[in-house]
């Protein structure tokens, strides 16, 4: 199972890959617990790596996706090593604590490793990096794998309010530098701050949200809701992202989540693989695409939508993913960097193909227990 070996197993009618999904989600769970994702010595001990280098080494540490992390090992808790799950998690709290002591302070986007060129993520802060933390933050509190953060907590919800202007969401604000950010998606906002703004909103039940900041999360899913089926399909990454806030905010626009996913799917190439941006035939794939696919279907399916992906639609994913993870345990990004592991790929393809093969995960399949 090497990355990128040749498509047709994904679609042959003898690949069976329900009976695979459970075996390839434990590789990628062995893999994550054991393997360099987070570090475990140093500065920067506790907190988790966005990318593996081909030297298996981490380029950098990153709060969005500890924040993913931490939410990966709420899910798994319970079913597995629960001894080593806690420790885990309670080495990315600690990290989190160290990084995020004080209101006003944030640590670099992406903390890296070694030297390297400036890094313009660096000059900002973005909502949906400190959402992410939060949100792992109380999940872990949730699962009760680690010891409750009252303080951290309170510490974030008090930096989400540089984010709220009146009664909107920033998605960036800029803290260092003198050069403008670039117009990016992560810059310039949009839909997908529906995630970040449902998960903040959803921590109000373990603390009560500053009042502006409520509101701001509640307008952000209010805003795109009407037109959730219609929006721009634009990088099918950030749509998703959008798709994954919506069903938990507002679980009963699942229907309209599920046209916005068949227009997503209406766009696999024949291999299986969706393109990282619509109207682009020839352009680039990104693999964490197809899992947040898959999960996004499955929540589906889970809510009864209408238009809610075929077991044959889902099948088909699963059977591309599955063909897209190295051998040695984990998600690359794309084929151009085939060498690398993609930290948060692998935890939304473990994710995907653990709820995938095992019906028996259906209580705790939600949207809110999305990595």
């Amino acid at each position: 199972m090497n990355a990128f070996t040749t498509s047709s197993v994904a679609v042959t009618d003898s690949f069976l890959p329900i009976q695979t999904a459970g075996a390839t989600a434990e590789l990628l769970r062995q893999w994550l617990l054991h393997g360099p994702a987070q570090l475990r010595e140093g500065d920067q001990a506790g907190g988790v790596a966005g990318t593996i280098g081909a030297d298996g080494r981490p380029l950098y540490v990153y709060a969005e996706i500890t924040g993913y992390y931490l939410s990966w090992l709420a899910d798994v808790a319970g079913d597995h090593d629960d001894a080593l799950v806690r420790e885990r998690a309670q080495l990315a709290l600690d990290w989190s604590a160290r990084s995020f002591p004080l209101p006003g302070h944030a640590p670099q986007t992406r903390i890296y490793l070694e030297a390297t060129e400036p890094d313009w993520r660096n000059d900002a802060a973005f909502f949906f990096d400190f959402a992410m933390l939060l949100r792992g933050i109380d999940a872990v509190t949730e699962a009760a794998i680690a010891r409750p953060a009252p303080t951290l907590r309170a510490s974030l919800h008090e930096q989400f309010l540089q984010f709220v202007q009146k009664d909107t969401l920033l998605p960036a604000v800029q803290i260092r530098g003198t050069r403008a950010l670039p117009p990016r998606w992560s810059t310039l906002g949009g839909p997908f701050l529906v995630k970040a703004s449902s998960r903040v909103a959803w921590s109000a039940r373990h603390a009560a949200l500053p009042h502006s900041l409520e509101e701001a999360c509640e307008n952000e899913s209010l805003r795109w809701a009407n037109q959730a089926a219609d929006i721009d399909l634009g990088m099918l990454h950030p749509t998703l992202y959008f798709a994954e806030g919506l069903l938990l905010s507002r679980p009963q626009c699942a229907d309209a989540i599920a046209a916005l996913l068949q227009r997503c799917l209406a766009l696999q190439h024949a291999d299986g693989s969706l393109p990282e941006t619509a109207g682009e035939a020839n352009g680039k794939v990104r693999n964490d695409i197809l899992a947040q696919a898959l999960r996004v279907g499955l929540l589906l399916r889970e809510l009864g939508a209408a238009q809610a992906p075929t077991q044959d639609e889902l099948d088909r994913l699963a059977a591309i993913l599955i063909s897209r993870i190295d051998a040695r345990g984990f998600l690359p990004f794309n084929a151009d960097t085939a060498a690398q592991a993609n930290v948060w790929g692998t935890m939304f393809t473990e994710q995907a193909l653990r709820w995938y093969a095992d019906p028996a995960a259906s209580p705790r399949l939600s949207a809110a227990a999305l990595v």
